[in-house]
């Protein structure tokens, strides 16, 4: 009999059938240009690992349309790295930091970023598209041809995400590419500064962000190496959280409220005016930073609380009006117009984790754009109006295709730590450029298996389980040390830069140390750096104290509850209590000399 109205119960398999049918069918009717993988020329099944995938809630709107797409590794490459894992390895030499461009972008243009089609007025939407997916897939298997799947590192292959990218460049007129200091020749694409200045004929900046976290010299040293090899760009040097008011009592944590980082913005507004000469009226700016600096003092050393400082409410805009503008679904060409209705229009590029969002709120003088350790977390650009006449820009960060190994892609943030499978190669990596053991403070598991006198050797997964049994990490039934969660920890404080900092050198740099140490211009760059506290005036004691202070802001690192463990990605690892001074920027036991 008809049952009417009345419902039928049915299985929990039906109904797991029911909820694979409907995802099929979601599946068939998305966007069809969010993978386009590289092995469709040669195989069916698609090779992808899918970053920070998200449950769809609705039909209308794709959460995962601008997700991280990698390159999936292969099953035997884990394996093998696994056992390799508990092999003892030996510390490299210092001069091993040291990396030129040409090391990882190649001497040629082979190593190329995908670019936009030519467009056409009288092409349709549908038609440009597709223009787009066949241009991206051809793109992938030719470079997959000419240097291999072993070779090349993780990047994005997102069609998606970099439609994002040209809609921003396209829109820009300045285009300001972010990249983290300590690995900044692994975040600066060549391919992308040719195709700025050379072939779209703008204007390119390079933001060597968080320098705070290495010494002076070596941001100088830096510096000058991007100003000799690419002379058509701008470098400049920017502490994101040089503005931020640190409480009494509680050093190294980022609290108070968020003002201008003046020393920074002022140098970013001198390069705009250089670049833009009369064409747009930058006073309004200029103005804005001089309130800014007027209220928290000229020199940065000095902060006062404001109620004023409120961050942007869920309407989009701020307690001053300052309007945020989100553009998440139109990446059509757009055939820019240099400074438009007298307006200057900075474009933020560049790698997840290098601080795009954190500099663009510290420019402000106000949290504008949400952050986040997780790489992807910008899921699309926005635009946001500092002023009438200048418009900032931010840009989903996104990989660039280039040699950099593996270990460092995780390191330097470009690869989600927590859903890495396999991370002790990264750990080694780390151990064999910094001494882990001692500035952890780490006791060898098997420490009574060696003789006396006899060198004691790590391994990655031996500095993991020392650090896990040292912070009560267990597993959940046998009660083991959580070699993982403790990999994943120690990964996460390397990321963040105040406990562990590993930062990579310009060629001839070990050489040529005592000469950036004496450089006259050292004392731009400290400037940049010095915040939170007065210093002395001399270049030397400037050093000296920069190492101190960075270790004194990690010393109250066990008083943070265990929560913020290498599981939550947005958490704030602080978990190098023990770390001595002496070992803050040491590399295999020694110490940079400012």
């Amino acid at each position: 009999m008809p049952q009417g109205k009345r419902k039928v119960p049915f299985s929990a398999k039906q109904k797991k059938m029911q909820l694979q049918q409907k995802r099929d069918r979601k599946a068939a009717t998305n966007d069809q240009t969010i993978i386009p993988s590289l092995t469709s020329q040669k195989s069916s099944s698609v090779e992808i690992d899918v970053i920070n995938e998200q449950p769809a809630t609705s039909s209308k709107h794709n959460p995962n349309r601008y997700r991280l797409v990698f390159k999936r590794e292969k099953n035997e490459d884990i394996k093998q790295r696994l056992t390799l894992a508990k092999d003892p390895f030996d510390p490299v030499p210092e001069n091993e930091l040291e990396v030129a461009y040409e090391d990882v972008f190649t001497h040629t243009t082979d190593l190329d970023m995908p670019k936009r089609p030519k467009w056409k007025s009288s092409v349709s939407k549908e038609q440009l598209e597709a223009n787009e997916h066949k241009y991206f897939r051809v793109y992938m298997h030719q470079l997959e041809e000419k240097f291999g799947e072993d070779k090349l590192s993780h990047y994005e292959m997102n069609l998606e995400t970099w439609r994002q990218l040209w809609r921003v460049i396209e829109f820009s007129d300045i285009v300001l590419q972010v990249a983290d200091i300590r690995y900044s020749v692994y975040h600066f694409s060549p391919c992308l500064y040719e195709y700025v200045t050379k072939e779209l004929n703008k204007n390119m900046i390079l933001v060597l962000n968080k320098i705070d976290l290495v010494p002076a010299p070596l941001v100088l040293a830096w510096q000058e190496y991007f100003k000799k090899h690419f002379p058509m760009l701008k470098v400049m040097c920017f502490a994101s959280y040089a503005g931020m008011i640190v409480k009494e009592g509680k050093q190294g944590k980022r609290l108070g409220n968020l003002h201008m980082a003046i020393a920074g913005a002022r140098q970013l507004l001198k390069l705009c005016e250089e670049i833009v000469e009369d064409k747009v009226d930058l006073s309004s700016w200029k103005e804005k930073i001089n309130e800014e600096s007027a209220q928290i003092g000229s020199g940065g050393d000095f902060f006062i609380d404001s109620d004023s400082d409120i961050e942007s409410d869920g309407g989009g805009k701020t307690s001053k009006g300052r309007e945020i503008i989100r553009q998440q679904n139109d990446t059509s060409y757009f055939e820019g117009e240099l400074y438009r209705d007298n307006v200057l229009t900075i474009g933020f590029v560049g790698h997840p984790n290098v601080g795009k969002s954190s500099f663009l709120n510290a420019v402000c003088g106000k949290k504008l754009v949400s952050v986040s350790r997780t790489p992807g977390h910008t899921k699309h650009f926005q635009t946001i109006m500092l002023t009438k006449n200048v418009t900032l820009c931010d840009c989903p960060g996104l990989v660039f295709p280039s040699l950099v190994p593996k270990p460092i892609q995780v390191l330097m943030g470009c690869y989600p730590i927590a859903q890495l499978r396999e991370p002790y190669s990264a750990i080694a990596f780390l151990g064999q450029r910094m001494s882990l053991p001692n500035i952890l403070k780490l006791r060898h598991p098997e420490l009574e298996s060696f003789e006396k006198g006899e060198e004691i050797r790590w391994s990655s997964y031996d500095i993991c389980e020392a650090w896990a049994m040292k912070r009560g990490f267990r597993t959940a039934k046998a009660a083991r040390p959580d070699v993982y969660r403790a990999a994943n920890n120690i990964l996460r404080m390397a990321l963040d830069g105040r406990s562990l900092c590993m930062a990579f050198y310009p060629p001839n740099y070990t050489k040529e140390k005592a000469m950036w140490a004496s450089h006259p211009n050292l004392n731009e760059i400290i400037a940049i750096q010095a915040h939170r506290q007065k210093r002395d005036d001399t270049n030397r004691d400037l050093c000296a104290d920069f190492n101190a202070v960075r270790v004194s802001e990690d010393d109250d690192c066990e008083t943070e509850t265990e929560e913020d463990d290498s599981r939550n990605d947005e958490a704030d690892s602080e978990d190098s209590a023990d770390a001595p001074a002496a070992n803050k920027f040491g590399l295999l036991g020694g110490e940079i000399d400012c």
